[in-house]
C-alpha cells in the first residue's frame, strides 16, 4: 500500500514538473500583464481648483445646483439656489480659526458680473465626526447663475488673505 501511494506521487510530481516546463517553454508566446497602469498617478482627494496663500490652502470640493420650487399650504416658491463647498487648509496643521472669514463672492467670467452670496453660509469642522482642527469646510449659498453661464471665478477672503480660484467650470 506504500509503495503503490509513493508512487502515485512520484507520478504526480513527474506529471506537475513536465507541465511545468512546458509552460515555461510556451510562455514567450504570450504575453503576461501582471501590473496595469495605477490612476494612483492621478492626485485623489486634490481639487483641480485651489490656490495656496502664505500657509492656508483652499480647496473647491463641489458646485451645487439646485432646482426646487415648494408647494405646501399656504407657502408657495422657487427655492433654488447655487452653492459652493471650499475645504480650507492650514498646512503648517494649526487650528483655523473659523471667525477669521471676510467675505466672498463670484464673478460670471464671461459677463463680469458679481454674485454676492444670501445671507448664509457655514464653517464646519472637516470631517465632523473626527475634527483635524486644520481643516474646515466652508459652505455658501447664491442665487441662482444665468443659464448660460458656464465659468466663474470665486473671491474668497479668509484671514486676511484673498483666495482667488479662476475659470472654475459649473456645467
Amino acid at each position: 500500500m506504500k509503495r503503490r501511494l509513493v508512487r502515485i506521487l512520484f507520478t504526480l510530481l513527474a506529471i506537475y514538473i513536465i507541465l511545468s516546463i512546458f509552460i515555461i517553454k510556451n510562455s514567450d508566446k504570450h504575453i503576461y500583464v501582471y501590473h496595469e497602469p495605477s490612476n494612483l498617478s492621478i492626485r485623489y482627494g486634490e481639487s483641480q481648483y485651489s490656490v495656496i496663500v502664505k500657509n492656508i490652502k483652499v480647496n473647491l470640493e463641489k458646485v451645487t445646483k439646485e432646482k426646487f420650487y415648494i408647494t405646501y399650504s399656504q407657502v408657495t416658491g422657487n427655492q433654488s439656489y447655487f452653492g459652493l463647498t471650499l475645504i480650507i487648509e492650514n498646512l503648517e496643521k494649526k487650528k483655523i480659526n473659523k471667525a477669521a472669514f471676510e467675505y466672498i463672492y463670484i464673478e460670471d467670467t464671461t459677463t463680469k458680473q458679481k454674485y454676492y452670496p444670501i445671507p448664509y453660509f457655514e464653517i464646519e469642522n472637516f470631517p465632523q465626526d473626527q475634527p483635524l482642527l486644520y481643516k474646515a469646510k466652508f459652505y455658501a449659498k447664491f442665487q441662482p447663475l444665468p443659464h448660460d453661464t458656464h465659468t466663474i471665478n470665486i473671491y474668497f477672503k479668509f484671514a486676511g488673505n484673498l483666495f482667488t480660484l479662476k475659470n472654475v467650470d459649473i456645467r
